[in-house]
């Protein structure tokens, strides 16, 4: 695809893959700036409904102007190839930085926070992503987290019965991303902003312990595993995983959505309360200080117990002399 040219868009690198296609940074030869094309795979779009379906949702995307939201420009098809065009993210994917360890607690409720506020954004706008994971979070130069791929996971079939043999990466290619699913889309159930509330927890958890909750290598038993099993806590992962972050992820986790946070702006308050900086300690005064201070203090009362002594003394010298005073009768002093 290097050097061709959709529309008025000249592709000039693939920069990524993953089950929903193929993505290039390209070059918008009319308003001279870098975009991401992201390819879709052929037959994705397979008949009008899911076409005009994917039409709507990419509407909605491009009228989000959120600093947490990879912006979508355009959607079109030429030549039998259907693409979606958005906004150019430099830097890495979560799942690229994650590959270099776990991140620290300060970072994990950073970045988490952010996820939380471009997701309150496409909520308000009723729009679900549906498919979270690391490989759709990309992580700028300055730390600002984008969220990239809105709408793409409604494009993708279900887990087939006859994916008991598969291996994950297959079942990535043909239903989406498994390992990312919560219980209620295995169920086939409609998806509600709690079901990205789960996404989060998996990604928070990925971020905490390096590893996803459930490991099984084959689609049918991490299945059930999703949908039947409790995820390892992450202090047994990762000891240095605080108590209230491991209740947050937890808490996300939960297999039945009523008992999960029941929104991102929620999730978001505990989240800024794991990231807020601790009081600093009081500073212990050194021991000369502190000893100058005592006997500042002691001086100072000595001062007093002197002016209110000296007071008392004036007083009751006052107070004697005037009982020395006689009135005597009077006489002729001139006799």
């Amino acid at each position: 695809m290097e050097g061709r040219t959709l529309s008025h868009y000249r592709i000039l690198e693939k920069i990524g893959k993953g089950g929903m296609g193929e993505v290039y940074r390209g070059h918008d030869e009319r308003l001279d700036r870098d975009v991401a094309i992201k390819v879709l795979p052929a037959g994705t779009l397979s008949d009008e409904a899911a076409r005009k379906r994917f039409r709507k949702e990419a509407l909605a995307l491009s009228r989000f102007n959120h600093p947490n939201i990879g912006t979508v420009h355009d959607f079109d098809t030429q030549e039998g190839v259907d693409f979606l065009v958005m906004e150019y993210v430099p830097g890495i994917t979560l799942d690229e930085k994650l590959a270099t360890g776990v991140l620290s607690e300060k970072e994990i409720a950073k970045l988490g926070i952010q996820l939380t506020e471009g997701l309150a954004a496409a909520h308000d706008q009723g729009v679900i992503h549906r498919d979270l994971k690391p490989g759709n979070l990309r992580v700028t130069p300055d730390g600002r987290l984008k969220i990239l791929d809105f709408g793409l996971a409604t494009l993708r079939r279900p887990v087939s019965e006859t994916a008991t043999t598969q291996s994950l990466s297959e079942t990535e290619a043909a239903a989406g991303t498994l390992p990312y699913a919560a219980p209620e889309q295995l169920r086939g159930e409609k998806a509600d902003p709690r079901t990205d509330i789960y996404g989060v927890g998996v990604v928070l958890y990925e971020m905490a312990t390096g590893r996803r909750p459930f490991r099984e290598e084959l689609a049918t038993p991490l299945a059930d595993a999703i949908l039947h099993q409790p995820p390892v806590p992450p202090r047994a992962v990762n000891a240095r995983v605080s108590p209230d972050l491991e209740r947050t992820i937890l808490k996300c986790l939960d297999k039945a959505p009523e008992n999960r946070y029941q929104s991102v702006k929620e999730l978001g308050v505990d989240l800024r309360r794991l990231g807020a900086p601790e009081p600093a300690p009081p500073v212990p005064e050194p021991p000369g200080r502190r000893w100058l201070g005592v006997t500042a203090l002691l001086a100072a009362v000595a001062v007093l117990a002197m002016v209110f002594g000296y007071r008392g003394f004036v007083t009751r010298q006052a107070s004697s002399e005037r009982k020395m005073i006689v009135v005597l009768p009077f006489e002729n002093l001139g006799r």
